[in-house]
Parts: structure tokens; C-alpha cells; sequence
């Protein structure tokens, strides 16, 4: 269930919803509109962030030595996980990127969703994955994550 329809959605209209109400597709504008604590963290080791729900509180904390772009998908992925598995808490590891696990796939998928605009795949359509890639700074996997669950004409 998502508290934005109160019916089961996929991670392309929650982004959707998301971007409609707060008019933003920024994490970082997201996290302050959806009221969750943003802090980081050093010494992390191999976890690049995680989701905490406790006590009707909502944080994130986000390692403190990812590049920019790497760190705008992690807080993305740690959003998803806060409208899409609320009472679930997991660490963004360095093999989240290539998983399996439904919750976490769910959560890559929202990132990709949120971080990575239709319009601009539809306007530079003649992009090489790798060329996407490089423009957003981001793994191959993620980008063809969005291609595969994306309608661009």
C-alpha cells in the first residue's frame, strides 16, 4: 500500500506522485519535504547508507565518501525504502547495486525513477547506455535498470 493512493503502485507512479506534489525530482528537497532526518556518517566501511524507522522517526544517514552522484542515488534509494517499505531497515551496501532481493531492486528501481528524468532520455535518445552513464554518473546497472522499465519513444 502507498499513503499516497492507498493502493499498491509501482515505482515509476510514486515517483510520479512525488515529483506532482513537491515539485522536485531532488533528494535532497524530497527528504525535507517528507520530513526525514538526513545526517552522515564516517567510517562506514562497505555501507553506503541506510533507512532507519524507529519510533514514528525517519532517518537516513548516507556515508560520508561517495561522489556526488553516487551519494544522490543512495539518498534516493534510502527515500524509496521510506515510502516503500516503511517499517523495513537495511544498509545500502556496495552490492546493492546487483541484487536480487525484491526490496532492494523496488528501492534502485524508485532511484533510478526519481533520479533520472523520462524527458531526458527522450531528448537525447541517441545517448549509449554508457554515454548515460558518464552524464549522470552513475553505474551501467542503474542506467539499464530505467531503460528496461521505461517507455521512451
Amino acid at each position: 500500500m502507498n499513503k499516497f493512493t492507498g493502493f499498491i503502485m509501482n515505482a515509476k507512479d510514486i515517483v510520479c506522485n512525488l515529483v506532482k506534489k513537491y515539485e522536485t525530482r531532488n533528494p535532497y528537497n524530497l527528504v525535507k519535504e517528507l520530513g526525514i532526518i538526513l545526517q552522515y556518517g564516517e567510517d562506514m566501511g562497505n555501507v553506503r547508507g541506510f533507512y532507519l524507522y524507529a519510533n514514528r522517526i525517519k532517518l537516513i544517514c548516507l556515508g560520508n565518501d561517495m561522489p556526488e552522484p553516487m551519494e544522490r542515488f543512495v539518498l534516493a534509494h534510502e527515500i524509496g525504502h521510506c515510502i516503500m517499505h516503511k517499517q523495513s531497515s537495511a544498509p545500502f551496501l556496495q552490492s546493492t547495486l546487483i541484487t536480487t532481493d525484491k526490496y532492494e531492486l523496488e528501492a534502485n528501481k524508485f532511484a533510478a525513477e526519481l533520479i533520472i528524468d523520462d524527458d531526458e532520455l527522450k531528448e537525447y535518445s541517441y545517448f549509449t547506455i554508457d554515454q548515460w552513464s558518464m552524464y549522470y554518473g552513475l553505474p551501467r546497472e542503474i542506467i539499464e535498470l530505467k531503460l528496461r522499465n521505461s517507455k521512451v519513444d
